[in-house]
Formats: C-alpha cells, sequence, structure tokens
C-alpha cells in the first residue's frame, strides 16, 4: 500500500468496496481488481490492529 492510511480511512476504503462487490450491477470482469484491493486494505487494517495491541499490552506491562 503506497499512500499512508489511517485506520478509519482504510475503513472506509474497505466498506467502499464491499458495496461494489455486493452490487449486483457491477460487471464481474472488474470485480478481482476489487477484491485484490480490498484484500490489501484488510491486511493493513489487521497489522495495525495487531501494532496497537502491542502497544496497549506495553503499556499495560509497565504498570
Amino acid at each position: 500500500m503506497e499512500e499512508k492510511l489511517t485506520y478509519k480511512e482504510a475503513m472506509e476504503q474497505l466498506e467502499q468496496l464491499v458495496k461494489v462487490i455486493e452490487d449486483p450491477e457491477h460487471p464481474l470482469d472488474q470485480i478481482q481488481a476489487e477484491i485484490e484491493k480490498a484484500m490489501e486494505l484488510v491486511k493493513y487494517c489487521r497489522e495495525e490492529l495487531a501494532g496497537t495491541a502491542e502497544k496497549l499490552n506495553g503499556i499495560l506491562e509497565q504498570k
């Protein structure tokens, strides 16, 4: 992922992609690219959540 997104921005983009993918009028030949982008966003969000969890655990262990 080239641009640095916030978690919120990534989730918003992911929600929009899901709407497009689920639209029965959306051309089937374009879905693959959108699914690939959605998978990148899911990976990014998981990494962000994991990093946040690590930071919180570190803070909690200090107390």
